[in-house]
This record gives C-alpha cells, sequence and structure tokens, in this order.
C-alpha cells in the first residue's frame, strides 16, 4: 500500500472542499434563479389583474384577504396591484445583483478546484 504524504493529504482536502463550495454556489444560484421566475410571474398576475380591473367601470370592486372579502374603491385596488408590480422589480433587481455574484463567484471556485485537481493530477 501507498502511504499518502500530509501534503498530499491536505491538498486533497482542500480539493474537497473546493468542491463543496462549488457545489453550494451553484444550489445558491439556482434558489435565486428560482426566486426571481417567482417575481416574474407574480408580477404577470398583477398586470392581468390591472387589465381586468381597466374593463371594470362603475362596479364594486372587492379585495381578498384570506376567506373573505373586502369592499374597496378600484383606484385603491389598482394603487396597490401597482405597488406590488414596483416592489417586485425591485425585488427581481437586487436577486439579479446577487445570482450574478455568486456566479463570477462560482466561476471563479471552479477554477481553482481545476488548479487544485491538476496539481493532484486526478
Amino acid at each position: 500500500m501507498q502511504q499518502i504524504s500530509k501534503e498530499k493529504e491536505n491538498q486533497i482536502q482542500q480539493a474537497m472542499d473546493l468542491e463543496k463550495d462549488v457545489l453550494s454556489t451553484l444550489a445558491k444560484v439556482r434558489q435565486y434563479e428560482a426566486s426571481i421566475n417567482t417575481l416574474k410571474r407574480n408580477i404577470q398576475k398583477c398586470n392581468i389583474t390591472l387589465k381586468e380591473l381597466s374593463s371594470i367601470d362603475q362596479q364594486k370592486t372587492f379585495q381578498p384577504i384570506g376567506r373573505c372579502f373586502i369592499l374597496k374603491p378600484k383606484a385603491d385596488i389598482v394603487n396597490e396591484v401597482n405597488e406590488n408590480i414596483k416592489s417586485h422589480e425591485r425585488e427581481i433587481d437586487e436577486y439579479e445583483k446577487v445570482r450574478q455574484h455568486l456566479v463570477t463567484k462560482g466561476k471563479e471556485k471552479e477554477t481553482q478546484l481545476q488548479e487544485a485537481m491538476k496539481s493532484l493530477k486526478i
């Protein structure tokens, strides 16, 4: 059996740690992408709501709250939906910045992992 030197063992441990970091970074990127997609779907739902509200003239409008509905003026509901759209867009911008940062961080770690593997000749 071949004895592995302490230095080689440390290099192997570092490579394994880098691999864990790369995988965790990729998982975080996927989570942010899923959150961004959910927010985009919510924006689409809000736009559909606005479109339907625009077709209503002088009818009563109700806002759902849990299992009940509250009578609200159309203008209030439209304002709330527009605020939701704006807040979702701000969140998408923030998530996109974080996602970009994680992607670049992941690429750097991937490069480091490849270099570590080459030095180990695996």
